[in-house]
């Protein structure tokens, strides 16, 4: 017997389908798909990161938002990074960037071999998008991808507190240290932001 052909919705399908119960959803192959929860620490780094990235972008044409807000991929699906942000413009009404230009994921155990295979693959074909920037929660480490003028991608690996995360396209550089607080869980000691 021949399986039933499951439907697949479309990214403005998905947008009025969201049951609002509380859970967040992304829109994968045209299905929907929940998202894990985070731990504290993955959540004190995306506070950081959108808190940092929202002082350096103040009063320009860009602006940070967090996984509410998500990207549109050229497969169709829609995507919810930890954090994007938007350069595009926009209406107060609207739950997706319409130009995202870096997206920053907190990498979890449960789906960073995801992130790291699958998503990097959807948000490189994001044809706006100029930076990606994968943050290792528990040690001062992350990979930061960036599109060349040419469209080539470059991977950047960054080790340490001191290390500076350079998102050129959007004029805003931090150090790796600062994304990560005083947080003594790592490393055995605080951090000195």
């Amino acid at each position: 017997m021949a399986e039933p052909e499951i439907r697949r919705m479309s990214v403005d399908e998905f947008l009025a389908w969201e049951p609002g119960d509380g859970e967040r959803y992304e829109l994968v192959d045209g299905q929907p798909r929940a998202m894990t929860g985070a731990r504290i620490r993955h959540d004190r780094i995306v506070r950081r990161v959108l808190r940092l990235l929202e002082d350096r972008t103040a009063g320009g044409p860009c602006e940070p938002f967090s996984s509410d807000i998500g990207i549109h991929t050229p497969r169709g699906d829609l995507r919810r990074p930890d954090v994007t942000v938007d350069c595009g413009p926009r209406d107060p009404d609207d739950t997706v960037a319409r130009r995202p230009v870096v997206v920053v994921e907190v990498l979890s155990p449960s789906t960073k071999h995801y992130d790291l295979l699958v998503k990097i693959i959807d948000y490189k074909a994001i044809p706006s998008l100029r930076h990606i920037l994968f943050v290792e929660p528990d040690d001062l480490r992350a990979i930061l991808y960036s599109r060349s003028p040419d469209g080539s991608w470059t991977e950047l690996s960054l080790i340490g507190a001191d290390t500076e995360v350079d998102l050129a396209a959007i004029g805003a550089r931090v150090r790796l240290g600062a994304l990560y607080g005083g947080d003594p869980g790592l490393l055995g000691g605080t951090i000195d932001v």
